[in-house]
């Protein structure tokens, strides 16, 4: 016995062992170190050694109790058979970067058996669900691991799904000896069962005002400057995920490493699913129930390997014959997302007369699948609309919300708002205007003599929350007729491109007023036959630069709270709404006002930098 402990620290001379072999109570601890005074006691195997220690011994071993306290479970697998000599180079661990990349040969020990190659995607199977339900234990899953193609094969990235994964492997002292992988007690031929990890005990919640914030970020680009927000419960969704024939596509191999930045954060990830608004696709997908079961298997399984919190589904233009498929996909969904503990919330569009976008959300059938409805309030003017007029003007998002908790209960419903704005412009020439405003045409027009400027009010908006239109008390005779002149508008039947109609019963106690655009005062374009609508996404990052130019012909429009630009110029107009801190925080007390469940934002990375500081730390709270 001696004899084998002395060669097992001449060989191997770890001063580290981490174990993830087992379910831990206290999975928020990403790495446990230990430190040894003396050698393990362990029994020796001829060909190479390898590690047994038994729970009891592990116990009455050099074990610190900070690290027994943060990991009660842990144990080290007894090895029933040496490593050949010649594997051993594929056990090597590299770190890259904040990577622990192995080769995914030296996976193949513990069940982890390669799909598809091109994809980078392998095999798993699921647990048991979180709820007890067996309905989904065993079923074989293919997943894309994070990791890299090199000569050969591929090297995996297993510092982030290690324990899912029932990964154990040993770290070196970072000079001589080398990080590596532990066999496991058995050499797995099979599909390995993904571990189901319990959540660390959770902080105290944060009650705040506005209670869930979500931001979509489509870009998914690591972003270490990214603030923690002190809120009930902050939340970050990638557009990490789409529907495809053959089943879920992960858009991000890389995924792993974004979603560790933001976690670290303390944003929980929700990624997003989207259908890529492909209608002829989505109905494919909706007739095709094993492909359902299969995204549906995807989506659990990679919850589990990155630790997803929840997902949110964005499935948009959708043929209206497929209202009822669609409804039933979510429900499936929500079934297995909830056996696991997973939150699922949904994107709808604001309600509407449009068939493919807004009326096949059948609103009232989905809310009992979904922790959230995340109402998109906004492109009330979009980028294909032959008349200028803003993104999400307060009376038409206000209306949005009243026509939502019609079907749904508000403490359900996340009001989404815009980090961007349009520019619009009227041009008599034909021409676009040029992007650097310091080449915009000359101003010919009087800066307007009413209204409040842009600067004059930055300061008070800054410092003062912005209250929310409340609710107007009315006779029953009063709201009766308002419902005969504002009817909210649902299909009872489709045939072909008609549609009949029925008025659906509102509880709404106040009238939006009807949005109308100022009439533009340049007459430089009148008469050339030229004139020409130009209409540009402008962030409110990028917008700063021309209110700060233009500010004098920017003037709040208590109607449509929203400050507003139209500048006359010798080749066209120029029409602005702005979206800004003044803007969103009228908006943001509609959450408020009517009970929401909290708020979300298109997009991150549109947001200029004192956002964080000023409206997100008084606002998002």
């Amino acid at each position: 016995m001696k004899q084998c402990e002395r060669n097992i620290k001449k060989v191997h001379g770890y001063h580290r062992i981490i174990q993830d072999w087992g379910l831990f109570s206290n999975p928020g601890e990403e790495q446990m170190t230990m430190k040894y005074n003396h050698v393990m006691r362990t029994s020796c195997l001829a060909a190479l050694i390898c590690l047994s220690l038994s729970t009891v011994s592990w116990a009455n071993g050099p074990v610190t109790d900070s690290a027994k306290a943060s990991d009660p479970a842990f144990s080290v697998p007894v090895v029933s058979n040496p490593i050949p000599a010649e594997a051993i180079k594929d056990l090597e661990i590299v770190e890259d970067q904040g990577r622990w990349l192995v080769s995914d040969k030296a996976l193949e020990q513990y069940g982890i058996r390669e799909a598809d190659h091109a994809k980078g995607t392998y095999w798993f199977r699921l647990p048991k669900a979180q709820n007890g339900s067996t309905a989904w234990q065993n079923e074989n899953v293919q997943l894309t691991l994070p990791g890299r193609a090199v000569s050969g094969g591929r090297t995996i990235n297993i510092r982030h799904v290690r324990r899912p994964l029932g990964i154990s492997y040993v770290l070196g002292n970072g000079t001589t000896e080398k990080n590596e992988l532990l066999p496991p007690a058995q050499p797995v031929h099979t599909v390995p069962e993904l571990r189901e990890v319990q959540d660390a005990a959770s902080a105290a919640v944060k009650e705040g005002k506005m209670g869930t914030v979500l931001f979509w970020d489509p870009v998914m680009k690591e972003d270490a400057n990214l603030p923690s927000l002190q809120t009930h419960q902050p939340v970050m969704s990638p557009c990490a995920f789409r529907l495809t024939e053959s089943g879920i596509e992960l858009r991000n191999p890389d995924f792993d490493m974004l979603a560790s930045t933001y976690t670290s954060k303390g944003y929980a990830m929700w990624p997003l699913l989207d259908n890529n608004f492909n209608p002829k696709l989505t109905h494919q997908i909706l007739s095709n129930s094993r492909l359902q079961d299969t995204m549906v298997r995807q989506l659990v399984g990679y919850a589990l390997l990155y630790d997803f919190k929840g997902y949110n589904i964005d499935f948009e233009n959708i043929n209206y014959s497929d209202k009822d498929a669609l409804t039933a996909f979510v429900a499936k969904i929500s079934q297995a997302c909830h056996a696991y503990g997973i939150k699922l919330s949904m994107d709808v569009t604001p309600l509407s007369d449009s068939p493919n976008w807004s009326l096949v959300y059948d609103r009232a059938a989905l809310a009992p699948h979904l922790d959230y409805l995340m109402v998109m309030a906004y492109d009330q003017f979009g980028r294909s609309s032959t008349k200028a007029g803003p993104v999400a003007s307060y009376p038409w998002v206000e209306r949005a919300v009243q026509n939502t908790i019609d079907l749904v209960p508000p403490s359900k419903v996340l009001l989404g708002m815009p980090l961007y704005m349009r520019l619009w412009y009227e041009s008599s020439d034909g021409r676009d205007l040029p992007k650097d405003i310091r080449d915009w045409p000359a101003v010919v027009g009087a800066p307007p003599m009413k209204g409040v400027k842009y600067g004059e009010a930055k300061t008070e908006a800054a410092e003062t929350p912005a209250l929310p239109m409340l609710v107007q008390v009315v006779t029953a005779e009063q709201e009766n007729a308002r419902r005969v002149k504002q009817p909210v508008i649902m299909p009872v039947e489709l045939d072909g491109e008609t549609y009949k109609r029925r008025v659906l019963p509102r509880h709404i106690k106040t009238a939006p007023k009807k949005l109308t655009t100022t009439p533009s005062t340049s007459s430089a374009h009148k008469g050339s036959g030229k004139s020409k609508l130009f209409v540009r996404t402008l962030t409110m990052a990028d917008s700063e630069d021309i209110l700060k130019a233009y500010k004098d012909y920017v003037v709040w429009n208590d109607d449509l709270q929203l400050y507003y630009l139209e500048l006359p110029l010798t080749t066209g107009t120029v029409k602005i709404w702005f979206e800004d801190e003044k803007s969103l925080k009228a908006k943001a007390g509609l959450v408020q006002a009517y009970g929401l469940g909290g708020a979300a934002f298109w997009r991150k990375g549109f947001e200029p930098l004192h956002f964080w500081q000023r409206f997100a730390k008084h606002e998002l709270t």
